[in-house]
């Protein structure tokens, strides 16, 4: 994929990294704060002018599927044969929420509020990442679901993935990841 080709694809899921599905921003204008922030803070963005915000969670889920059959190059179709490979692609907030089917924020309190869910804290270069049992089981969940995918080339220079964004789960009897765990009993 070159420039801002889109790509439709069904794939499969075979992971998500688990140490990383989410990350903290200011609820206002969305840019990353490290997770040692406080709840409110001082946003030094030019969109919030120095003001007391407070922060939010949002999706960051990088995943490996197994791209197969069926891609559409710029909304044009064309038949790959037996082509087939795996890649890391990362799905952001509203893409990653059609498979949780709630918020990063949501996702993050739910965790929280189940005791036995949490596994501890890691340490990762100074910033806490919280590691939930609920995290690896939304990763158990989703390994091995087809979902039909639209990628994207990512718009910043840096980036090294590519971005799902549109995700169609392809399976009648999907059920997102918040509802599998609301079935869980966590005693």
């Amino acid at each position: 994929m070159q420039g801002n080709e889109s790509t439709r694809l069904v794939c499969s899921i075979l992971a998500m990294d688990q140490s990383c599905f989410s990350y903290k921003v200011c609820r206002s204008c969305e840019t990353p704060v490290p997770d040692d922030k406080p709840a409110e803070f001082i946003c030094n963005n030019r969109k919030c002018a120095g003001r007391r915000r407070s922060s939010k969670r949002l999706f960051r889920l990088l995943v490996c599927p197994y791209l197969s059959l069926c891609i559409n190059f710029a909304f044009r179709q064309f038949s790959i044969g037996t082509e087939t490979r795996v890649m890391n692609v990362v799905a952001f907030d509203r893409a990653a929420q059609v498979i949780f089917g709630c918020s990063a924020q949501e996702f993050f309190d739910f965790s929280i509020l189940h005791p036995c869910a949490a596994l501890g804290v890691l340490s990762n270069h100074g910033v806490c990442v919280l590691v939930h049992n609920t995290v690896k089981i939304a990763s158990k969940v989703l390994v091995g679901e087809l979902l039909k995918v639209t990628l994207n080339t990512p718009k910043r220079g840096k980036a090294e993935h590519l971005r799902m964004t549109n995700i169609v789960p392809m399976s009648s009897d999907f059920e997102p990841v918040i509802e599998t765990l609301r079935k869980v009993d966590w005693s």
